[in-house]
């Protein structure tokens, strides 16, 4: 090729490659919390008269109480922005939705200070930030109940991609029911991927639903369900984001649908639904698109008095 010749081939790879590396630390990012203190209030919701959480707190069990259930979700990933490309740009995989943990916890594992119940630490996961063009979706924060007692783990953000390697989707968030996965981009081959559901087949519970992946040719992957809510879907901008539950449902939200380019309608990607939805990701290609936010995380504790 001469000198001319590899050097323009090097030039060309370079601009096709990724750093894998920076994006991990980015989309892993699994530390953010909410920090402004908002106080806890009571909801009804269909297994009783919640204590509901929605920034970091602490809780001290009440006197007399026998047990508590705890319903945690962690946060929503960001989705990926799509790569900028006059050709075939990379389109942004869809952000992973939070997990889900519920569990009854005996009064005698609570821990106390004397004979009172002790404060107990509450950290409520943020949603990860939406990837601007070219970039990479933040990972949702992990949701945690005492030190270390119980976590529901936030998505991951997707990740962006090349003219061919699309974006992959994030994983979703650890938990007994795990968030659903972000779906990946899809370049020059139809619409982007799904994203996954987090869903139970035997209860009312469920983690955030995954963000669909985006696509530079087609329409973006519809966002996964959340606990009962659907996800997110493409062509409309009044119907991109996820959808959120009833106020009397514990449970996380769907996930916002992958950026699309179909029919002429063109935007940025949809956002998760408030709890713990997973952000889609964005448009690849000349006018590429910003991925999808992710939702933040919740907890529910119920407290069963004498």
């Amino acid at each position: 090729l001469g000198a001319f010749g590899e050097a323009l081939v090097q030039g060309i790879t370079a601009g096709l490659q990724v750093d894998l590396a920076a994006q991990q630390a980015v989309v892993n990012d699994h530390s953010q919390s909410i920090t402004e203190l908002r106080e806890a209030f009571n909801q009804l919701i269909l297994q009783g008269n919640a204590l509901v959480f929605t920034s970091n707190n602490t809780y001290t069990p009440s006197a007399g109480v026998l047990s508590v259930d705890v319903i945690l979700i962690g946060g929503g990933a960001g989705g990926a922005g799509g790569t900028a490309s006059a050709i075939n740009g990379g389109p942004g995989g869809g952000g992973g939705g939070g997990g889900e943990v519920h569990v009854n916890i005996p009064a005698t594992l609570l821990p106390k200070d004397g004979e009172d119940f002790a404060s107990i630490e509450i950290t409520i996961g943020a949603g990860g930030a939406r990837g601007t063009v070219g970039n990479p979706g933040t990972g949702g924060g992990d949701t945690v109940f005492g030190a270390g007692l119980l976590t529901a783990g936030g998505g991951q953000g997707g990740m962006t991609g090349t003219s061919t390697a699309p974006g992959v989707g994030g994983v979703g968030g650890a938990g007994m029911i795990p968030g659903g996965a972000g779906g990946s981009g899809r370049v020059s081959s139809g619409n982007g991927w799904p994203g996954g559901d987090s869903t139970s087949a035997y209860d009312l519970h469920g983690g955030g639903g995954g963000g669909g992946g985006g696509t530079d040719a087609g329409i973006g992957g519809p966002g996964g369900i959340g606990g009962i809510s659907a996800g997110g879907t493409s062509g409309n901008t009044a119907t991109r984001d996820g959808h959120p539950p009833s106020p009397i449902v514990a449970t996380g939200a769907g996930g916002g649908a992958g950026g699309w380019a179909a029919y002429g309608l063109m935007g940025d990607a949809g956002n998760g639904a408030f709890p713990g939805g997973g952000g889609g990701g964005g448009r690849g290609a000349a006018s590429a698109t910003n991925g999808g936010a992710g939702a933040a995380a919740i907890m529910f504790i119920i407290e069963h008095l004498a």
